[in-house]
């Protein structure tokens, strides 16, 4: 085989394997909408895409989805290794056994967000979860690294990224690694400074040295096939020719309290209309405020895939993913 096929298949091979990853996300569908929208920014990098949780009888479904999303927390806490574990005992063991195996992963998984969350000195964020399912979803890019297991350590000296996922475009050669970032906050303008501040921040060469070097450490928890996690290697080796093919992104989720829940309330036939249109007239302003708050921190070309969710509240969001979980807010109130 020549040195042009060979590099196919080890393309194909990547391919597949980062493919063999992917979580299957598509019943968010019924629980999160989208806007489909033509607004544009001159930042160069950015992508602008909303979502809003679906509505039924004129009211928005947020305890539906905090459910659905919940079903993901095992996925998105531990490392595949471990879950792997317990699915290979399917069919292997008594179904009730089983059953209890799993439960005991879902409470793993819940036990291990609370410590990360208290490490990180957070009150139980739903937006971690929510970011790392949109990105699986709607950019098809797999997490490789489960960072909760990774927050709870106190050596960690920088906890980075919210979510570490990789997509490989084999027409390009280009492997793309999202770094995450997630911002739940009632007013709008304060996330969106938020969140350019902390996007800022994560690619400092000191953030994105500590993340490369995370990835390196745990990837044999990725669930990849070792040729796959070669190669991937490759790209972030600065000796190696598929360096300068790594291509950083940067994945961020702005949730925030949006008063056009409210205002569609009345006609629960006309409601989703009503509000994709106050949606659309809340996202072209924020973007022009997004577009500045980048450009301040000199991130005109960054690129940067922002989802915005609007919720009517992101206090009881919040509230009903910590029930979810079964946490006890900060200071016990």
């Amino acid at each position: 085989m020549t040195d042009d096929g060979v590099a196919i298949e080890a393309d194909i091979e990547l391919v597949d394997a980062i493919a063999a990853l992917s979580a299957d996300c598509t019943a968010l569908s019924k629980r999160l909408h989208q806007l489909d929208h033509t607004i544009t920014t001159d930042c160069a990098g950015l992508t602008l895409r909303l979502h809003y949780p679906a509505f039924r009888q004129g009211k928005a479904m947020v305890g539906e989805l905090v459910d659905a999303i919940s079903h993901h927390i095992v996925a998105f806490c531990l490392p595949r290794t471990k879950v792997a574990q317990v699915d290979a005992l399917y069919g292997s063991i008594p179904v009730a056994e089983f059953k209890v195996r799993l439960e005991q992963l879902r409470q793993s998984a819940f036990d291990l967000f609370k410590r990360a969350q208290l490490a990180c000195n957070r009150n139980g964020e739903a937006g971690e979860l929510l970011l790392y399912l949109f990105t699986e979803w709607v950019l098809g890019a797999p997490q490789i690294l489960a960072k909760m297991s990774l927050k709870t350590n106190s050596q960690m000296p920088v906890h980075g990224a919210d979510g570490v996922h990789v997509r490989f475009c084999p027409e390009t050669k280009r492997l793309f690694i999202y770094w995450g970032e997630s911002k739940l906050h009632k007013d709008l303008g304060k996330a969106i400074n938020d969140a350019a501040k902390s996007i800022a921040e994560s690619l400092t060469e000191e953030k994105v040295k500590h993340e490369i070097a995370l990835v390196h450490r745990n990837l044999d928890l990725s669930g990849l096939p070792s040729s796959a996690k070669e190669a991937l290697l490759c790209y972030l080796d600065p000796y190696a020719d598929e360096y300068v093919h790594r291509y950083d992104v940067i994945t961020c989720l702005i949730s925030f309290d949006f008063d056009g829940f409210a205002k569609t309330a009345a006609d629960p036939e006309t409601c989703d209309a009503v509000f994709r249109k106050l949606a659309e007239e809340k996202l072209k302003s924020a973007s022009v405020d997004l577009a500045q708050a980048l450009k301040d921190k000199g991130l005109n070309h960054q690129p940067v895939e922002m989802f915005f969710m609007p919720v009517p509240s992101v206090a009881r969001l919040r509230e009903l993913f910590q029930d979810k979980i079964g946490w006890k807010p900060m200071g016990g109130s």
